[in-house]
């Protein structure tokens, strides 16, 4: 490729957004040829804007509370053998977390192009504050159909404020520097929830195992939370755009859907990045499922009396909690070691070639379960889904941050998200139907793997196809 940048290989189609002396480009298609690759220089990239460092500290913040509370949540859920989870009770918690902001996620989009996306930070971050303590005391003093609930608000809120921390990202920072930036700030955030949920699971014994100690765990999430809304107050009132130029004039939100859907049509690089990723989490919401079940039962003795699906003693409960944990550190190793790979490959591959290969590798992952069953297989094949998974999003964030204009981008971010959960939902519904109890079978292991080489044989023809068309 020579000295060609890989957005400027990968932005072939459609229109150059638009640039009006006096403001800033909204999303600038052909950045300098010294593009910034790697993960230092897209940590120093990062380091040397102030906007894009502050950013960074709502995404920590924010995420290391979501790691804490997706740990309280396993616990109260997954890992209490009063709660012991079966696939369908599995998927079903799936489906009531994310098919609400599914449905009213691109009535929402419209936020994100309307109002200030540094005050959506803020307000985001205390209306999670504030629900995480309304989790914490429903633990203990309500019954479990209002922790749900509590964690369904507080997840549809997290969802409209990752979107809008993607779709700041390009008016803090130059398009020559997004690669080496999604490659650091997305995957730092997802490695720090990760850490976080795996300290909360190494912790859980000195607070308590029970629902007072998840309960503690909580208010933690309520601290964290609050840090990221005062970082946020930090942010110019402006810096994240939209800028007033930039804010379409829409009647109804479902125009506002339209409007976006008919852009992405224009801009075919952002619309077939977005396929491929919709298409990988299908295969990665039922590794899933199958992934939280098998965690249960696999730390358990083969000599364990306790029945198929049950963590039996709290012995047994101590060795799941530990097996969780471990799986969530791989996968954040896998993350980290995605952030330090694709900037390279996606300056020799093109991002859109690397998401491709990346997908295609995702398929190694399902094969180790096959081949060695056990933890140790578990934990080095979810870190394999982490490496290749995430190497996969910090392709597709860049394709479709430097693919469609700014008065777009948070819409499309937000159908982004939204394509992301139905995949995963109706995912978490095919395992329901196919998994055992324990989650374990080498017919659905195969298949999984057998998909996501067909997703990536199929983007690749789809791209290779868009080439030649333009």
């Amino acid at each position: 490729m020579g000295d060609t940048g890989p957005i400027d290989a990968a932005h072939t189609d459609g229109p150059a957004p638009s640039e009006e002396p006096g403001r800033r480009p909204s999303t600038p298609s052909t950045p300098s040829t010294r593009e910034t690759s790697g993960l230092l220089a897209g940590a120093a990239a990062v380091a040397r804007a102030p906007g894009a460092r502050r950013l960074v500290g709502v995404r920590l913040l924010g995420q290391a509370g979501d790691g804490v509370l997706q740990a309280a949540l396993a616990s109260f859920v997954l890992l209490s053998p009063e709660r012991a989870a079966s696939p369908a009770a599995i998927a079903g918690a799936m489906a009531v977390l994310l098919l609400p902001f599914t449905i009213v996620g691109p009535w929402a989009a419209a936020v994100l192009d309307r109002f200030r996306r540094r005050q959506v930070l803020v307000v985001a971050s205390a209306t999670r504050a504030v629900l995480a303590l309304a989790a914490s005391l429903a633990v203990v003093a309500g019954p479990p159909v209002a922790v749900l609930v509590v964690a369904l608000a507080y997840l549809s809120v997290n969802r409209l404020l990752l979107a809008a921390l993607s779709a700041s990202l390009p008016r803090v920072l130059p398009a020559r520097d997004l690669v080496a930036a999604n490659a650091v700030v997305p995957t730092a955030g997802s490695a720090t929830a990760l850490a976080a949920g795996a300290l909360a699971l190494a912790v859980h014994p000195l607070v308590g195992l029970g629902d007072v100690g998840d309960a503690r765990l909580l208010l933690g999430t309520v601290l964290l939370c609050a840090a990221a809304g005062t970082v946020a107050l930090r942010i110019g009132r402006d810096e994240l755009g939209p800028g007033a130029d930039d804010v379409a004039q829409h009647a109804r939100p479902e125009r506002d859907l339209v409007g976006a859907l008919r852009h992405l049509r224009e801009r075919r690089t952002a619309a077939r990045a977005l396929l491929l990723i919709g298409a990988h989490r299908l295969g990665y919401g039922v590794a899933l499922v199958l992934s939280l079940l098998y965690a249960r039962t696999a730390a358990d003795s083969p000599a364990s009396a306790a029945p198929a699906g049950s963590t039996g003693s709290s012995s047994g409960l101590l060795a799941a909690t530990a097996l969780v944990g471990a799986v969530t550190l791989a996968s954040g190793l896998g993350f980290a070691l995605a952030a330090a790979l694709t900037p390279v490959a996606a300056r020799r591959l093109g991002p859109q070639r690397w998401a491709v290969l990346a997908a295609a590798a995702s398929a190694a992952a399902p094969l180790v379960l096959v081949l060695a069953p056990g933890p140790t297989a578990l934990v080095v094949a979810a870190g394999l889904l982490g490496l290749t998974a995430q190497s996969v999003k910090i392709s597709v964030d860049t394709l479709v941050q430097t693919g469609v204009d700014d008065s777009f981008r948070g819409r499309v971010f937000v159908l982004y998200d939204v394509l992301t959960n139905a995949a995963t939902v109706a995912a978490a519904g095919l395992a329901a139907l196919v998994l055992p109890v324990d989650g374990y079978s080498v017919p659905v292991l195969v298949a999984v793997a057998a998909w996501w080489v067909a997703v990536a044989a199929l983007s690749a023809a789809s791209s290779r196809a868009g080439a030649r068309a333009s």
